[in-house]
């Protein structure tokens, strides 16, 4: 398969796909690229790519594909791909306004964007951080959350198709209600009731699975 993983961060879950698709697969790693002219993204770019190049053994089939919201958001070329990932980062791409309303247009360009990268029949995949069902996206987008249902909706708004969803990643000790940055591994909450935190472990994930509707060829 040709697999796109999207906003790799450190590459966490890079050590995992890169070993198990280097023989038989394609990985593409959608990323910001060294030259942003964001300097957060910028220096997580260039750390992400000496991971790469210091380990030609496991990643050196590993390309690059240019992503930063909303500036670069292709994903490859139209029907290119089998398969897109992408882990924690629904909510990084919902933005607030001056106001603080919370708008979804960034987080459709992406749907958009995988939709057209996929062929028919592929498979995107999502774990995001989840929120409350009941809970207004403004008050989740706060916590670095977001209800289930409205990723969902996410996608099917742009004709991706829910094909399953799974608990793997969902934590019951987890409220919903706290920023998931307070939560294991990061645990910033400048040191407030760090015991509390550790106690509820890292936060509920939803782990969801779209497909885009034909059958591969």
């Amino acid at each position: 398969m040709t697999v796109v993983e999207v906003l790799p961060g450190g590459g966490w879950y890079t050590e995992i796909l890169a070993p198990f698709l280097r023989d038989q697969g394609r990985l593409i790693e959608a990323t910001p690229p060294i030259s942003s002219p964001n300097p957060f993204s910028r220096k997580m770019a260039i750390k992400y790519k000496a991971k790469l190049d210091a380990n030609p053994a496991v990643y050196g089939r590993v390309t690059m594909e240019a992503f930063e919201p909303p500036s670069y958001m292709g994903l490859g070329a139209p029907e290119s791909v089998d398969m897109i990932v992408t882990f924690r980062n629904i909510h990084d791409l919902m933005y607030a306004n001056v106001h603080g309303d919370v708008s979804d247009a960034i987080a459709l360009r992406f749907f958009r964007s995988a939709y057209r990268a996929l062929k028919p029949g592929g498979i995107l995949g999502v774990v995001a951080h989840r929120a409350p069902p009941s809970m207004s996206i403004t008050k989740s987008f706060k916590l670095g959350r977001l209800p289930q249902d409205y990723v969902v909706s996410l996608a099917e708004r742009v004709g991706f198709r829910l094909a399953g969803t799974s608990e793997i990643n969902a934590n019951p000790k987890d409220p919903g209600t706290v920023p998931v940055w307070y939560l294991p591994p990061m645990l910033s909450q400048d040191a407030k009731d760090p015991a509390r935190y550790k106690a509820i472990g890292e936060g509920d994930n939803m782990t969801l699975r779209f497909e885009k509707p034909g059958h591969q060829q």
